[in-house]
């Protein structure tokens, strides 16, 4: 993926202690109370990069920490420049994980460790915050059979009165959240594609060269 004007130092994956790093920071004391952890982060990213329009940086970084104005504590300009840039790392490296062909893209979710399921919940609701950035750009999505069908369920785990609906129906929430995480490496590239399919479809059709005049 292209650098996007990053420094150097925003390109490179992150490692396991890296993204264990973020993880420790996010749920530290020096964040809001309101700051995303790694996991709903993650669903965050996701849902900018397969939005109809990508946002700039400026315009989704402070939501990371909260949808208020307080920001984290940073010891000191360094540790905000790094911990910024393990974020801005991770949004390129979920970048080239989509971009890849055939995509390589794992959503990170949480694994409950008495039942060994996945826990989908925190990545969705990530990923619906994604969404509301810009509403209207997503709500065709929301109101197409098809596109329904495809984000329908990151909604459903996401929204409280839905997960309520759901288990009053006899679903088991716990199971539903353990295949809807083993889908998404397939859902999130398949809403890629029908904002791109949307795109294609109105885009204006190329007009024929005109002839040009006889003398």
């Amino acid at each position: 993926m292209a650098n996007k004007g990053y420094s150097p130092n925003t390109v490179a994956p992150l490692s396991e202690a890296e993204l264990d790093e973020l993880a420790a920071f996010l749920e530290s004391d020096a964040t809001p109370d309101e700051c995303m952890d790694l996991s709903m982060l993650h669903g965050f990213l996701t849902a900018l990069l397969i939005a109809p329009e990508e946002p700039s940086p400026e315009a989704w970084l402070p939501q990371v920490w909260g949808d208020g104005s307080e920001r984290p504590r940073f010891e000191s300009a360094q540790q905000q420049t790094h911990i910024e840039d393990l974020v801005l790392r991770l949004y390129n490296q979920l970048a080239d994980e989509l971009g890849a062909e055939p995509p390589t893209y794992t959503p990170m979710v949480y694994v409950d460790e008495d039942s060994g399921t996945d826990i989908a919940q925190q990545w969705c609701y990530g990923f619906m915050l994604g969404t509301s950035l810009d509403p209207d750009s997503w709500q065709p999505l929301l109101e197409d059979d098809d596109g329904i069908e495809l984000i329908g369920p990151i909604l459903d785990c996401a929204d409280e009165e839905s997960r309520a609906d759901l288990e009053a129906e006899g679903e088991n929430l716990a199971q539903f959240e353990h295949q809807l995480a083993a889908a998404l490496p397939e859902l999130v590239p398949a809403i890629r594609d029908y904002w791109r399919a949307r795109a294609t479809q109105s885009a204006p059709a190329a007009r024929p060269a005109r002839p040009g005049r006889r003398h």
